[in-house]
């Protein structure tokens, strides 16, 4: 079924009076800005309030990204440098069997250099909470001229490897064959590296434990 529009007589439009054209022709603008407005500015502002707010919450997120992703370089370039300075500190951490050598020569240092070396009392290796090294500490007894002890530290503390010198006691001095001499004792501790610990293998869930081979039966 066709619908056919009115049919609209212009004729009768041209016998209109001019105030009444323009009334007419302000209601029918007023009609079509109205239309306009209500069907296709309204639904658009709308649209666009809501792109703007859209856009303000990425813009939000972007930069909360940003400034997370800063913190996180400067979180991982902290990680770096500390290991950095990890691995340094563990090139001045040899081995326990190294760190036993390293005191025997300190013990040989203290001897080249005129000490008399009265006591050398290894401890019990323990190692650190930290589980990053070991102390290997010793008890020394030194006899010797004052100067010979302070150069026997000195070298010590100029050593590659951690070594550290504690409860420092000199006792009176005395002339021992034209010489003034003093008894030092001092807690000597070494570090070293802790022994790396093999890793277990965790069991393979519903694997079953492999069973000893049988012996084969004497042959009659």
């Amino acid at each position: 079924m066709n619908m056919e529009l009115p049919s609209v007589n212009l004729d009768s439009l041209r016998n209109v009076p001019a105030p009444q054209k323009v009334a007419l022709l302000f209601l029918l603008v007023g009609g079509l800005v109205a239309a306009f407005y209500f069907y296709i500015a309204e639904p658009k502002a709308a649209e666009i309030a809501a792109l703007e707010a859209e856009n303000s919450r990425l813009e939000s997120e972007v930069q909360t990204l940003s400034i997370k992703v800063k913190h996180l370089d400067e979180i991982i370039a902290a990680s770096k440098q500390l290991e950095i300075e990890l691995a340094k500190k563990k090139e001045r951490l040899p081995p326990e069997e190294e760190a036993i050598m390293l005191l025997k020569q300190v013990s040989d240092l203290g001897v080249r250099l005129g000490l008399d070396i009265r006591l050398w009392k290894p401890g019990t290796p323990a190692e650190d909470p930290s589980k990053l090294f070991v102390k290997m500490p010793v008890n020394v007894e030194v006899s010797g001229v004052y100067h010979t002890a302070a150069l026997f530290f000195d070298r010590i503390n100029r050593l590659p490897r951690i070594i550290t010198v504690s409860g420092l006691k000199m006792g009176s001095p005395k002339v021992d064959q034209g010489r003034i001499v003093s008894q030092t004792t001092f807690d000597l501790v070494a570090y070293a590296a802790p022994q790396e610990k093999p890793a277990v293998a965790a069991p393979v869930a519903g694997a079953k434990p492999v069973q000893p081979a049988q012996p084969a039966p004497a042959g009659k």
